[in-house]
């Protein structure tokens, strides 16, 4: 469908953009505007996840209502509620929608942003209601929307003042979700459109449904709505489908093996999981650890070659090693580590953390009590000596 005052495009994953498309005016609302994005709306409500709202030029996301049109509107057009009742059909429509707000916002612009779930600004917005200026109040909305999203003091005094706001101070009162820089708006409205359009599109429409009459239930009544909303979702397939992926990765996280990492100052940070310690050449494993420590049994690393398969950086002097829980660090000097095994087989398998592992550093000669570390899960090289905490020794 053709439009002469909005433009309308929808992407591949759901997301549609509505622009209002009056540049010259400053995309001020006249009727034909309201019809179009009225017959627009008509057109998206089974299909879109997401619609966002934007205007056209980048000095106005709609400047306000025409005012040519206002000045000629009787006590009959106020009561047919032209504005407000489009701005309610925005509130009501299926999907949550965005208003990314570049430029005036004023007036029936303003109202207009208030309808849509969730408002994106540019750092140069201009935010208000300035119609009782004008010999009239605002009456598409404001006087009921604002007040729930900036408290009923604020919107008393930004209604009977008619200030217009800064960008900055409508994130501060709550009149807006998030301010950007201009020329990000609209991709920080894509971009949080994206975040939205990743979840369940039924169980947003129903969250949204019930957010919408939120202030007009009860406790029981919002309860019941909650219920039957949840009853609907527990039987739909994506919420089957979503739940069994969630626990799949969950078991596949947990199925993930052990893995000490070594970074900082190296050219090549990576993981060594069992397996590729035991890929070691053997002339650099210790098939029997106790040889070299006492009251130790198992298959150990050479420290010195896990360091080296990092590449140490030259100006790396110390080696900070810390548990898996962050609650233990220790640090020795670099020349000192290389000396060290990293206990890691027992039995040809994967030493049991009852004997201090997945990994356990062991640095033979050194008389510091924590050169015997349980538990280990990163070593860093550093250009300094760090702190030492002695619980996991």
């Amino acid at each position: 469908m053709s439009y002469e005052t909005i433009l309308v495009e929808r992407d591949a994953v759901g997301v549609a953009t509505i622009t209002f498309n009056r540049p010259e005016v400053r995309n001020a609302l006249n009727q034909d505007m309201v019809d179009e994005v009225r017959r627009a709306l008509g057109e998206l409500a089974e299909s879109a996840q997401v619609v966002i709202f934007a205007g056209a030029g980048g000095k106005a996301f709609v400047g306000g209502a025409d005012i040519g049109e206002l000045r000629a509107r009787g006590r009959l057009d106020a009561l047919r509620r032209i504005n407000s009742s489009l701005f309610g059909e925005i509130e009501r429509f299926p999907a949550p929608t965005i208003a990314a707000v570049r430029g005036f916002a004023l007036g029936g612009g303003c109202e207009l942003a208030m309808a849509c779930d969730l408002r994106v600004a540019g750092v140069s917005a201009k935010l208000g209601q300035p119609e009782v200026g004008l010999g009239i109040l605002p009456g598409a909305g404001a006087t009921y929307r604002l007040p729930r999203l900036v408290g009923l003091g604020r919107a008393r005094e930004l209604i009977y003042t008619g200030r217009i706001v800064s960008a900055d101070e409508a994130l501060q009162i709550g009149l807006v979700n998030r301010v950007v820089p201009d020329d990000e708006v609209l991709d920080a409205a894509r971009a949080l459109a994206a975040e939205i359009g990743k979840n369940s599109a039924l169980a947003v429409r129903l969250a949204k449904q019930a957010l919408n009459f939120s202030g007009e239930f009860s406790l029981s009544a919002g309860q019941a709505f909650e219920s039957a909303a949840q009853a609907v979702l527990f039987e739909d397939e994506e919420k089957l489908l979503r739940m069994q992926a969630f626990l799949e990765r969950r078991k596949a996280k947990k199925a993930e093996p052990p893995t000490v990492h070594v970074a900082g100052l190296v050219d090549a940070p990576q993981g060594f999981a069992f397996a590729e310690l035991s890929a070691f050449p053997m002339a650099q494993q210790v098939a029997d650890v106790s040889e070299r420590v006492p009251g130790r049994q198992g298959r150990a690393l050479q420290l010195g070659a896990l360091l080296e398969r990092a590449q140490p950086q030259a100006g790396a002097t110390h080696v900070q090693v810390s548990t898996a829980d962050g609650s233990f660090t220790s640090s020795v000097g670099l020349d000192e580590a290389r000396g060290g095994l990293l206990l890691y087989a027992r039995d040809g398998a994967p030493l049991p953390e009852e004997q201090g592992g997945p990994f356990r550093l062991l640095i033979p000669g050194l008389s510091d009590r924590c050169a015997n570390v349980k538990g280990v899960a990163r070593i860093e090289l550093t250009a300094g000596s760090g702190e030492k905490t002695a619980s996991a020794c």
